[in-house]
Parts: structure tokens; C-alpha cells; sequence
């Protein structure tokens, strides 16, 4: 009840999808609907709507000016690289909303999950440079019950360029191929570059800077992963 009115109106819609109350490819209750079941205002009751469609808890509408609706099979496509910027607002969002829904600061959800406080808001602010373990603490500390975990893994496969695979060319039986003929394509295999970090002592964890000004934070046995041709900025071995 400590969280502000938004959250705990997108909690009761979040609890009806989750009950089959609003079943999937159902449209969710509108904006005066929900205030009206809930003594909040329009406006906080569409701000909740809105966060939910963030979140991928509600999908857009049919049409323009539809209500939003509870996914249904096909919705949840896995992102491609395009859809980089939506996965990762998705997952932040989601990690802000539930710790206020949980009716927690920053400060007592990063002690929970065993991260400093700066961590926990560089992820809830976008700055989506954490480990899968760092999810996996979040997600349990929450109970989301492995929804942080999904929409880590979709920005993951978003965030993340997988090399087109170019099909082979076929002949039949007999037939010989000629130096004008196009050679087949082998698929081109996607590398991953691992980087060493050479420590004098035990760490709980390894903040590793790219050149490119991105951070990974590594918790042993993890290693950072790159892809080819990513380089440590000068300097910066980790911490």
C-alpha cells in the first residue's frame, strides 16, 4: 500500500491477467473502468495502463484508438536487432515497477539482491550493462517468478547481432560446377572474443569497460561476453 497509486492499479490488472480473470486476447479494462474500481483517478489509471504496455503485460489494440489487450499466442515473437531499444525499456521499466510494487527503495532491493545501489539504478534507468546473474537475484528478490529472467534473455537476443547464414548452392547428381558458377557459401560462424583479467586476490565481481563505453559487470566463474573485434578501453582492466 506504499506504492504509489499507479503501481497498485497496474497490480490489480497485472493480478487479472494472472487469474485468467482477463484471459488472453481479452482487451483490459479502460482507463475510466479502472478508476472506477479502484477510487483512482483517470489519469493515474491510464498511467498504469501505459506502464503495463511497456512492461509487454498489455499489447497494443486492434486498431488506433482500441483498448489495450492481454497477449495472445503469437504475440510474444522473440525480438530481432531492431527491437533493441523496446526490449531494454521493457526490462527496466519492469524492474522499477515491481520493486515499487514491492513497496521498496533502491537502496533495500539492492541489499537484497547483494548489488550496490548504483547498479540497481543504472538497470532501472537503461543502462542495461548487468550480468544474467544480477537478473536472476533481482527476479527472486521480486518474486516476479522468472518474468525479469524473460525479458532479460529478449533483450539479450536482441541486443546482441547474430551473422546471416548464407544457404549453399546445390548441383544434381552428375552435374559439375564451373568456375562462372557462384561457389557455395559456407554459414558464417558467429565468434565471441573472451578477455582475461588478470587479479591479485578473491572478488565478488569484475566491472570490465569496453572501448566503446559500455560496461560488464562479471560475477566468477562468468566471463564478459563481446562481440569480435571489441576492445578494453585504455586502462581499464576491471575492479
Amino acid at each position: 500500500m506504499n506504492a504509489p497509486k499507479y503501481v497498485q492499479a497496474a497490480a490489480l490488472v497485472r493480478a487479472q491477467v494472472a487469474d485468467g480473470t482477463l484471459a488472453p486476447g481479452a482487451p483490459a479494462p479502460s482507463g475510466a473502468a479502472l478508476a472506477r474500481a479502484t477510487g483512482f483517478s483517470d489519469l493515474t489509471c491510464r498511467k498504469a495502463l501505459r506502464n503495463l504496455m511497456r512492461e509487454g503485460v498489455l499489447v497494443p489494440g486492434a486498431s488506433a484508438n482500441g483498448r489495450p489487450r492481454v497477449p495472445a499466442a503469437g504475440d510474444h515473437a522473440t525480438p530481432g536487432a531492431g527491437d533493441e531499444l523496446t526490449a531494454g525499456h521493457a526490462l527496466s521499466a519492469a524492474l522499477a515497477s515491481r520493486r515499487r510494487a514491492a513497496g521498496l527503495t533502491q537502496h533495500q532491493l539492492a541489499k537484497l539482491a547483494g548489488v550496490s545501489v548504483t547498479t540497481l539504478g543504472h538497470a532501472e534507468t537503461g543502462r542495461l550493462w548487468q550480468s544474467r546473474r544480477f537478473w536472476e537475484h533481482a527476479d527472486k528478490a521480486l518474486c516476479a517468478d522468472g518474468d525479469l529472467l524473460d525479458l532479460h534473455d529478449a533483450y539479450r537476443a536482441a541486443a546482441i547481432p547474430v551473422a546471416p547464414v548464407v544457404p549453399a548452392e546445390t548441383t544434381s547428381p552428375g552435374e559439375e560446377t564451373s568456375a562462372a558458377d557462384p561457389v557455395p557459401a559456407d554459414p558464417v560462424p558467429v565468434v565471441l572474443a573472451t578477455v582475461a583479467v588478470a587479479l591479485t586476490g578473491p572478488v565478488a565481481c569484475v566491472m570490465v569497460t569496453w572501448a566503446d563505453g559500455s560496461m560488464t559487470t562479471v560475477y566468477p566463474p562468468d566471463a564478459p561476453v563481446r562481440p569480435v573485434g571489441a576492445t578494453l578501453a585504455a586502462g581499464r582492466t576491471g575492479h
